[in-house]
């Protein structure tokens, strides 16, 4: 059973603040699958989460160069965005090196066309806009990951 959760989002703000509490427990070996609409708030929330788990480096989309790495202070993350893929191909191995990292966390965009190679067990966090200031996120925790609803419940 999964722990399920939905909070409105009505700034950028709170986007970043959602992210933070997530970012600021995160261990390394975590899968987070982000999921939204182009400009549904996918690269802001990665801003929020990899500032507060000790990141400096710049965040961006990695729409155009698939996979962008940060290092935090305790692990790496590794960003995905498979928006532009019609066949993951090779990435699909980079991918799952990158799960069974225990000293990663695997942020997914897009992450459909490799759902094959998802663990079952990872964090679904889908934006979906309101109005133009509003987003819901509906958050989907694993068990494994119950150190994470604690954070954001």
């Amino acid at each position: 059973m999964a722990y399920k959760i939905t909070k409105t989002l009505d700034s950028l703000q709170d986007t970043l603040a959602l992210a933070a509490l997530i970012g600021g427990k995160l261990r390394g070996n975590e899968v987070i699958e982000l999921v939204s609409d182009l400009g549904g708030g996918k690269t802001t929330f990665v801003k929020g989460l990899a500032k507060t788990a000790g990141s400096s480096d710049h965040i961006s989309s990695p729409s155009f160069t698939i996979r962008n790495d940060y290092k935090a202070k305790d692990f790496n993350i590794a960003h995905f965005d498979f928006y532009r893929l019609n066949d993951p191909g090779i990435i699909s191995d980079m991918l799952a090196e990158a799960i069974n990292d225990p000293n990663t966390v695997v942020i997914i965009e897009w992450g459909g066309i490799v759902g094959d190679v998802l663990p079952i067990d990872r964090m679904s966090v889908k934006l979906s806009v309101g109005d133009i200031n509003t987003r819901q996120a509906e958050i989907e925790i694993p068990n494994d990951y119950d150190y994470l609803y604690e954070a954001i419940k």
